[in-house]
């Protein structure tokens, strides 16, 4: 589709392109590539392939189109070999390619939108697509990684059950605040694996407007005056919106929090091998997370390093991949 959107605007027949239809175009295209991600399976190199397939795309740089000039006997425009080449661009001036018109709203629409009712496969295989384009820097000023914030903010800042890590199937009826932690953590840790070193180099520019405001909102577990229900998140907590060192240690007091949770779960007899794959994943997002900010030296490293509690979790090693299998078990609806 890259290449027959590009034939057509070379061929496009005078007066040229209409930036309208253009428009169409690059909606029509991000939405087959959102679908095809979601469709892999999230261990597939087919992944990696649809997101470098869009970077080549940015990398091909503007699409040129022959420049035009009006005809002196009839009025109409046609073709001028004379005048220097025109970008090709969209309504809104967006260049085509260099700009990638309208990837980062049409991927966050489509993951706010679409995440509660896909399946797990599903929702992992777009958080990884979408993580390996954020960590290429796909989108001008890293704009992808908003989807970052409303991903870890549902799954870590928002009052949910606690949740078995099991395989779920798609469900269109399915709302996102019938989701458990369990349900989003996977794709927490796709984002956290694939892009954590950008994700902390972010935090250590705390940016605040970088990111709509809706985008980068703290969630309810930390504006609230009980930010801390169970008293075992400890530290400072994040003093705005958008990526900061303190929302990074918060996140990892939180996972602490829960893995705490899992391990002490009356009901995990009930719910099986699923409270036992949890906090491992748990675990090692906290390993993760510990070292891509280890391997830094900005604000966030710092901030890791004054959390005394958290550096018993350190390990030499990413553990965990975002294509992790999910632990089969029964459901519970324990409260985190």
């Amino acid at each position: 589709m890259l290449v027959s959107i590009s034939s057509c605007l070379a061929s496009a027949p005078l007066p040229g392109p209409d930036a309208a239809l253009l428009d169409i175009d690059m909606h029509g295209l991000w939405h087959t590539f959102w679908h095809g991600a979601i469709n892999t399976a999230p261990d597939s190199p087919k992944l990696d392939w649809l997101a470098l397939h869009i970077i080549q795309a940015r990398e091909q740089g503007v699409v040129l189109i022959q420049g035009f000039k009006p005809d002196d006997a009839s009025g109409e425009r046609d073709r001028d070999r004379n005048n220097e080449p025109q970008a090709a661009v969209t309504f809104d001036g967006s260049l085509i390619w260099t700009d990638l018109p309208f990837l980062v709203p049409d991927m966050t629409a489509h993951w706010i939108n679409e995440s509660a009712a896909m399946s797990s496969a599903q929702r992992l295989s777009g958080a990884q697509f979408l993580a390996q384009l954020a960590a290429a820097g796909a989108a001008a000023d890293d704009a992808l990684c908003g989807i970052a914030l409303e991903v870890l903010r549902e799954a870590l800042e928002t009052r949910r059950s606690l949740g078995p890590l099991i395989a779920t199937d798609q469900d269109s009826a399915r709302q996102l605040r019938r989701l458990s932690v369990a349900d989003l953590l996977p794709a927490a840790n796709a984002w956290l694996f694939t892009a954590g070193r950008k994700l902390v180099q972010l935090s250590d520019a705390e940016r605040e407007d970088r990111f709509p405001v809706e985008v980068g909102r703290l969630g309810e577990l930390i504006v609230s005056s009980d930010a801390a229900p169970s008293g075992r998140i400890t530290g400072e907590a994040p003093r705005h919106g958008g990526f900061s060192p303190q929302r990074w240690t918060w996140w990892l007091h939180r996972l602490d929090e829960i893995n705490s949770l899992a391990a002490g779960d009356v009901r995990k007899d009930e719910m099986g091998h699923g409270s036992e794959g949890l906090g491992s994943l748990v675990r090692g997002m906290m390993n993760n997370m510990l070292l891509v900010a280890e391997q830094t030296n900005g604000p966030v490293r710092e901030a890791v390093q004054r959390s005394n509690r958290l550096v018993s979790h350190r390990s030499p090693m990413q553990l965990l991949g975002p294509d992790r299998p999910a632990v089969s078990g029964t459901g519970s609806d324990g409260s985190s």
